[in-house]
């Protein structure tokens, strides 16, 4: 299948070619992609370094745990694609979804020095599904990254993510409300939406003990 994949890789071009870059990638071989980048277009590459980190991961029946060496490898030594890289995973677009045992490199890509990576790493964080043994581990990470971390979008996303933790993440209601102070208006508004949120979610849970 590898090698069928790599021929097809080279004689395909449109979304064809990059269908196959993201299958070779997901299978692990995002090296054959690397190896063939000057003869390959831009969106190729990208498309198959971005891949592992997306939905298209998880479309396989046995995914490749998450792992950001690759990623803050070409971070590293292919800078030019940088800015295409940060594109193609910019918030909003589905991440992959991580399994507990996945936790602990995201953990790890919260202190990244690549911004990309930190901002992968908070918003895959944001799942209650991991549930509470790990979110005690979670959640003091991403409350320091909300407060923290130099990138205002990784302090947004963070208030984000930990208000898709709900109620387990009201204990750390102190920490978003000094974030009413960030000097980012995005990551102020965040942390004002989520605090609105909770004292409804009380508020409405006062009414229903009446």
């Amino acid at each position: 299948m590898i090698g069928a994949l790599t021929a097809a890789l080279n004689r395909l071009d449109g979304p064809d070619q990059l269908w196959t870059a993201r299958a070779l990638a997901r299978l692990g071989r995002l090296d054959l992609i690397l190896d063939h980048a000057d003869r390959l277009p831009q969106e190729a590459v990208v498309t198959a370094v971005a891949a592992p980190y997306t939905s298209f991961r998880d479309q396989g029946r046995t995914p490749l745990a998450l792992n950001y060496r690759p990623l803050e490898d070409v971070l590293t030594s292919r800078p030019e694609y940088a800015t295409a890289l940060a594109e193609e995973l910019k918030p909003g677009t589905p991440p992959c979804r991580i399994n507990t045992d996945e936790v602990d490199e995201a953990l790890r890509g919260l202190q990244s020095e690549h911004v990309l990576v930190r901002r992968h790493a908070v918003d895959v964080l944001g799942e209650r599904q991991l549930g509470r043994a790990v979110g005690r581990r979670i959640l003091p990470a991403l409350s320091n990254a909300m407060v923290h971390d130099p990138d205002p979008t990784v302090r947004r996303l963070a208030v984000l993510s930990l208000r898709w933790w709900q109620r387990d993440a009201h204990p750390y209601v102190d920490v978003v409300r000094s974030v009413l102070d960030d000097t980012v208006g995005e990551v102020r508004a965040a942390a004002a939406d989520w605090i609105r949120e909770r004292d409804d979610l009380l508020e409405t849970a006062r009414d229903i003990s009446r």
